[in-house]
């Protein structure tokens, strides 16, 4: 498992073809790179499907302590890698697009339907045939840091598409499509915590062991946050219907949030504030009513609104025109509170 230089920062690499190279040239060039990134003895191949003159793969890749990511475009590729004996990592396939994709884990080839989520063995040899458009994200967690035996291990890696496991839709497949934001390779040791939390929740559960909830506190308080920017438009979002999303108790739900400057329920009003103080500085706000801003908001009323706005701001909605400013200023103030 590769760490990062100094242990406070990762190493974040992209990849994209060079200009000015033949197609043969760019997947030689490819070739070297890829094998280098995956972790794995890889050796990767032409395709006997046709490969487009414009084959272009792209990638992006992650290390940090105890873990690594990598996300891929590829070309049409056949690859395969010997026996590899290091099993300290455990290893999650999220292939987000691969139709018709083959995949070889123990000697008997079978197909992998788009969307698939699935734990990969790289102690046996193994192949793939991947189409044109492949796109596929992989996470290698030091299996240490979860404390997986290797019984348990070897449970993990016949188990069949995890695509439809509630953890996996709510944890997973989230914080695997959203490392990629600026400044990811200053964060690591932050984004370490959150998927070895995302990894221990997924693998409690599919074991069936207890998790507690300082293990599950990162990963579950990153999806909520998630689902809430999503969701604080539905006029219906409460504490109770994200308990009832994420299986807790409400016991659980307030403890995940009971270090964080916002509580759960006063997340949601100040989502739904923001937005509706960034309407009311709209220039054209004059032309839209208090009840389509509470409304598209997700307050039950305007009465809502109004205490709302009054309690981030201290101001009445109607004095927000005349004092912009100041609603700029809660207005920032609001937005800084939700990042944390």
């Amino acid at each position: 498992m590769p760490q990062s230089a100094n242990g406070s920062s990762g190493r974040l690499r992209r990849y994209a073809v060079p200009e000015g190279l033949n197609p043969e040239q760019r997947f030689e060039h490819w070739r070297t790179w890829y094998g280098s990134a995956v972790e794995t003895p890889m050796r990767l191949e032409k395709s006997a499907r046709k490969t487009p003159v414009s084959f272009n793969p792209a990638a992006i890749n992650l290390n940090g302590p105890g873990f690594s990511l990598i996300e891929m475009v590829n070309g049409p590729a056949l690859g395969s890698w010997a026996p590899n004996p290091d099993a300290a990592d455990l290893r999650l396939a999220y292939f987000r697009k691969a139709p018709g994709l083959t995949l070889a884990l123990h000697g008997v080839p079978e197909p992998v339907s788009p969307g698939s989520v699935r734990f990969i063995d790289t102690s046996l040899g193994g192949s793939f045939d991947a189409p044109e458009g492949f796109h596929a994200l992989q996470l290698n967690i030091d299996r240490s840091s979860l404390n997986v035996s290797e019984a348990e291990l070897r449970s993990l890696l016949r188990l069949p598409d995890l695509a439809k496991h509630p953890i996996v839709g709510a944890f997973v497949i989230p914080a695997l499509m959203s490392w990629k934001r600026p400044g990811i390779d200053r964060e690591a040791p932050g984004t370490a915590d959150i998927l070895r939390s995302v990894m221990a929740t997924l693998v409690g559960s599919l074991l069936e062991t207890p998790v507690d909830d300082a293990a599950q506190k990162p990963a579950l308080s990153r999806a909520v946050k998630k689902y809430l920017d999503a969701s604080y438009d539905n006029p219906n979002l409460d504490v109770a219907m994200v308990a009832e999303k994420f299986n807790l108790s409400r016991r659980s739900l307030f403890y995940f949030f009971e270090n964080d400057e916002l509580r759960l329920g006063e997340r949601i009003r100040a989502l739904r504030t923001r937005k509706a103080l960034e309407l009311l500085l709209q220039a054209g706000a004059q032309r839209i009513t208090y009840s389509e801003i509470a409304t598209s908001c997700g307050f039950s009323n305007v009465q809502s609104l109004r205490r709302a706005v009054k309690e981030f701001t201290g101001m009445n909605v109607r004095d927000i025109q005349r004092s912009e400013t100041v609603v700029r200023d809660a207005l920032q103030q609001l937005r800084e509170s939700l990042n944390h």
